[in-house]
């Protein structure tokens, strides 16, 4: 993913970044450090999912809001609430 959001910068982004994890093993989608990343190297919107949706993606919402405003990425890390439309014009 990190040399295809460097080469093609898209507009809008759909990360999962709920820190889903088995009783065995280690997260199978992004967390918290993972989503700030991506959209470090994004530049542009993202847009995170899967968050409090399932029992074994324990990120909320608040965690990842608040990571993002501390990194200065709350501008472009987009937390929707469930149920929440946003609409992204084209550059």
């Amino acid at each position: 993913m990190r040399e295809f959001v460097l080469r093609h910068q898209p507009q809008v982004s759909v990360i999962p970044a709920g820190g889903a994890r088995f009783d065995l093993g280690g997260d199978i989608i992004m967390g918290i450090e993972e989503a700030i990343e991506f959209t470090r190297l994004s530049g542009a919107a993202v847009l995170a999912n899967h968050l409090e949706a399932i029992s074994h993606c324990p990120t909320t919402r608040k965690a990842l809001r608040d990571a993002a405003m501390t990194a200065g990425l709350g501008a472009r890390l987009y937390v929707p609430e469930d149920g929440q439309t946003l609409e992204f014009q084209p550059a």
